[in-house]
């Protein structure tokens, strides 16, 4: 069974391969709170994932040993993910009575019933959740599969980088790791939360209530197409348009031609994935949002979605209260921060108890 519930009790480098670009990001634990030790954010060739799925492993695990280079991490050990898309979820109970190899053997005759695919293509794992609310003597067992060649190549990136996988974690939980840290800083503490992750080729809304994720919704969008007219346009590669339109730097005019229209675009993407949630009718009003990935580093974008759809919206910010190594470039960290906010939920994996 895959590795996501086992506790570990040392420092991990939180590795998100995304599908344009991977991020590293290392952590280490300080009196009261915790400090950024390195990171990295390294380009990814094209087709190199598609669909949240690693199609060459070869080239990226070339781009995270560059990753493991340029952050200068001492610390070898890593925790990636698997987007919540690809990952199947089931709440199940069990006698209170079963031991864990009991319960192992079980939860695979139970998987059997609703996994799509055979067993043996499968990477399972478990995690007992507590006595059931109904009956005493059950356990709830929250159960998550995956496809092994999901999980393997993400496994063998890592390792291929010279770096040790001893972590595959699902994006959901990551990013309730990270909504910890987000809290207090963002007032989050009983409200009804939405976090935005916006990249380059998709969107991912997730709504927390209490710290957890109570849904999610993925949409094919994000900054790749802006990316590639602005690079067009302004005779520049992808990875310095980039930076450019991050730290504000793009003249005026493609400023007015194209970051502004693009942001009014992202508005409207994000209130047509509220509308998917609200029509869903599970859960209540969102209070605040919170924008991460990489676009959400575009100036003023926190404002424009505000403004369109009428809700207290910030860039996530997990970094605010902690601290930061003198090594680091700090105006480079700061452009980069929005879309580090999931690989600080991994890196925290190696804190959790």
């Amino acid at each position: 069974m895959i590795s996501l519930f086992k506790t570990k009790s040392k420092a991990l480098l939180g590795v998100d391969i995304g599908s344009s670009y991977v991020k590293l990001l290392g952590l280490s634990q300080q009196a009261g709170g915790y400090k950024v030790d390195a990171f990295s954010v390294v380009h990814l060739p094209e087709g190199a994932v598609i669909d949240n799925n690693v199609q060459d492993v070869p080239v990226v695990a070339e781009a995270l040993e560059k990753a493991l280079r340029l952050s200068g991490a001492r610390v070898k050990s890593a925790a990636t993910s698997v987007p919540t898309s690809l990952v199947i979820l089931k709440t199940l109970e069990f006698s209170t009575a079963f031991t864990e190899d009991e319960l192992e053997d079980q939860i695979k005759v139970e998987a059997d019933q609703f996994i799509p695919y055979p067993l043996d293509e499968v990477s399972i794992d478990f995690h007992i959740q507590g006595p059931s609310d109904s009956n005493p003597d059950l356990n709830e067992v929250l159960l998550v599969a995956c496809r092994q060649d999901s999980v393997q190549s993400r496994e063998d990136a890592v390792n291929g980088a010279g770096m040790i996988c001893d972590v595959i974690d699902v994006d959901t939980y990551a990013i309730e790791r990270a909504c910890e840290v987000l809290t207090p800083i963002h007032e989050l503490e009983g409200r009804t939360v939405g976090l935005v992750d916006i990249g380059a080729s998709s969107m991912t809304l997730y709504v927390l209530e209490d710290g957890q994720v109570v849904y999610s919704r993925e949409q094919a969008f994000g900054g790749n197409d802006l990316t590639h007219n602005l690079s067009q346009v302004a005779d520049m590669s992808a990875d310095d348009v980039e930076r450019a339109k991050k730290s504000g730097e793009l003249p005026d005019d493609l400023v007015r031609d194209y970051i502004e229209p693009f942001k009014q675009t992202t508005a409207q993407q994000i209130s047509r994935s509220l509308q998917f949630y609200y029509s869903s009718g599970a859960h209540g009003e969102l209070e605040k949002l919170l924008l991460m990935g990489g676009v959400a580093a575009l100036p003023g974008i926190a404002d424009t979605v505000a403004q369109e759809l009428g809700i207290s919206t910030e860039v996530a910010d997990p970094f605010s209260a902690m601290a930061i190594d003198a090594k680091i470039n700090r105006t480079k960290f700061d452009i980069e921060a929005a879309s580090l906010v999931l690989a600080c939920g991994l890196a925290l994996r190696g804190f959790a108890g």
